[in-house]
């Protein structure tokens, strides 16, 4: 059996941040996040703000902890919206992160 999957417009122009390794500007202006990669060898706190420099609300946040897991992929369904810009706020320099955004 074939399945079929729902798609947005906003999906077929869907673009990524690059390897970030630290505190940066993914978009400025709204915008939505559809999945992150995310990967350290020390512990890393990971925020995603609604700014356009760390000023905002953080929509989503979580803590890489290396004695249990040091990577991990989500996908966001829905996506997380932004009205302002995403801002991506780690708490490393060792981190590399890959954002998923239109």
């Amino acid at each position: 059996m074939t399945q079929v999957l729902p798609t947005h417009d906003s999906v077929k122009t869907c673009s990524n941040s690059g390897v970030l390794a630290a505190d940066a500007a993914v978009k400025s202006g709204a915008g939505v996040v559809y999945w992150l990669t995310v990967n350290d060898a020390a512990d890393l706190a990971i925020e995603l703000n609604d700014s356009a420099d760390d000023s905002g609300t953080d929509l989503w946040a979580m803590k890489l902890d290396v004695d249990v897991v040091n990577f991990g992929h989500f996908v966001f369904d829905p996506p997380i919206y932004f009205g302002t810009g995403i801002w991506l706020d780690v708490s490393t320099a060792t981190c590399q992160v890959i954002i998923g955004y239109a």
